[in-house]
């Protein structure tokens, strides 16, 4: 039960972009339509002085570790496990992608006192 409460808990923000996506963007060839009709609206766009449009999708989860959950003494281990991303794409005046980029970060905040599980390990 702990683990679906735990479950249940974790917060998300943003868009998150898989890497079978953005390998479907290819430089020169994809345009700004085709990232935005798959994707979706990205968290923030600019255009460039030179008439060149940026976008970023940014991604953020944040599940709390499980023995935050604990009554009583939960609140003083109240951290999460965090990880994040973001995929920056840059198109030429016309639309056409010139680049793409993805960075992330894993992390965790707060205390815990049980021994940290990666994601996938059982």
């Amino acid at each position: 039960m702990l683990a679906c409460l735990s479950a249940a808990c974790v917060s998300t923000t943003g868009v998150k972009v898989e890497p079978e996506q953005l390998a479907n963007f290819i430089p020169g060839f994809s345009t700004l339509d085709d990232v935005t009709g798959q994707l979706g609206t990205p968290t923030s766009q600019a255009t460039l002085g030179d008439g060149s449009t940026v976008l970023v999708y940014s991604f953020a989860t944040a599940k709390p570790h499980a023995e935050s959950l604990i009554p009583l003494i939960g609140p003083l281990f109240s951290g999460n496990d965090i990880q994040s991303s973001t995929v920056l794409f840059e198109f030429d005046q016309n639309g056409v992608l010139r680049s793409q980029r993805k960075s992330g970060s894993s992390g965790t905040s707060g205390l815990t006192v049980l021994p940290h599980r990666r994601e996938g390990q059982d």
